[in-house]
Parts: structure tokens; sequence; C-alpha cells
């Protein structure tokens, strides 16, 4: 489903001589944000998608209905379409998450953040990102980061929130090697990736789900 959105988002945006760069640039995000959309690697939410579609000056339908897209995959972008902007729930906002050094960890309801219902599923709190270590993945400082509760991870190179050593908080890439030693990798080469060789050491509290950034020149206040 998504690659096939990703292929929409492609055509429309070479339809427009628009690289990837500036693409990103219209909606505050990476070129390899925007690559990921394209090869499907990345899910987007229908808030990105009414932003994307507005910056590439082509109607949401477009992307959810495009050739080659039927069956279940048809079936899930028309729930999709039809996610009125009422159809809110509030995902509470639970302090913030360090995306540099992790620093003691501060879990405090700060504020709610309403969510279309379509991405409750996959979202049970959001945490305020605090740094610009994983700038890469186009998760920047500020923004709300959306996690999944899991205590596990389900890919090497998935994003994290964690606790270290039961006190330090931090959002990075996990990547576990043969000798199980645990490498927590940023997405900007200005930071060093943490290892650890203690598996007890880590406590993971969620897995990225999606990241909400705020309209450029609105306030960032809950």
């Amino acid at each position: 489903m998504y690659a096939l959105i990703g292929d929409r988002i492609k055509k429309a945006r070479e339809e427009k001589f628009i690289s990837q760069a500036e693409l990103g640039a219209r909606l505050g995000v990476t070129a390899t944000a925007i690559n990921y959309y394209e090869k499907g690697k990345r899910k987007i939410n229908i808030e990105d998608l009414f932003r994307l579609a507005a910056a590439l000056l082509k109607p949401v339908d477009y992307f959810l209905f495009g050739p080659g897209q039927k069956g279940n995959d048809k079936k899930a972008l028309t729930k999709i379409a039809k996610q009125e902007p009422g159809d809110l729930k509030n995902i509470s906002v639970l302090g913030t998450v360090q995306a540099g050094k992790p620093l003691v960890s501060k879990q405090i309801v700060i504020g709610c953040l309403p969510l279309p219902q379509i991405l409750t599923g996959e979202v049970d709190f959001a945490l305020r990102v605090n740094g610009d270590s994983m700038v890469g993945e186009g998760i920047c400082d500020g923004d709300l980061v959306l996690i999944r509760r899991q205590f596990h991870v389900d890919f090497n190179g998935q994003i994290i929130c964690a606790l270290i050593r039961g006190q330090e908080n931090t959002l990075k890439k996990f990547i576990k090697d043969q000798s199980g030693k645990i490498y927590l990798c940023a997405a900007n080469p200005a930071y060093n990736p943490i290892i650890l060789e203690d598996e007890t050491d880590l406590a993971i509290q969620g897995v990225y789900a999606g990241v909400f950034k705020f309209p450029a020149g609105q306030p960032t206040t809950l």
C-alpha cells in the first residue's frame, strides 16, 4: 500500500521538476524522509499526506487511488480517505526524549496531541524531542515524536525510545551485532553511537510510530 502511494509521490514530484531535498524543505523534513516515502519504507500519516498534496498541487485522491491500487489496499486507503478532521483522539505528551546526549528521564504529562483516530491504533503516547541527533530521519528539535508502546525491537535499525541504565532516556536507532553488542545510533554524523555491552543496561519503552511537526509560524506549546 505505502509503496503504491510512494510511486505517486515520486511521479507528482518529478512532474513538477522538484528535487527530494526541495520537497523536504517545503514540508520541514529531510530528503532522506522523502526518499523513504517514495520507496514505501516509511508510512505516511493522513496529516502529512494532506501537506504533501498541497505542496505538489495535487488532490489527496491522486495519491490514494492511483493506478494499480485495488483489493485490500484500496479498502485500507478508502478508510484513510474517509477520515474526517473532527474524528480525533487525544494522545498524551509525556515530557521529553533526548535526541542528543542521554539525560535523566522525566515523564510527566505536559499536554495532549489530538490525532486522527486512524493513527491511534499505532500510537500510545508522544514525547517532545530535545536535540538534533535524529535529523537524518526527519525528526527535529521541538517536534513531537509518536511512540507505540512495546518492549522489544522488530528489526535492526528500528528507532526506539529507550531508558539507559534505568535513568537516562534517549531516541536512537537500535543496532545489535552478531556478538550481542548493542549500538544506539544517531541519524546525525555529529553524534557517536552509544555502545552497550550488557543488554540489561537497556530498557526499551517504545518504538517510533511517526512525528508531528508544528506548522511554521505557529506556537509549539500544547
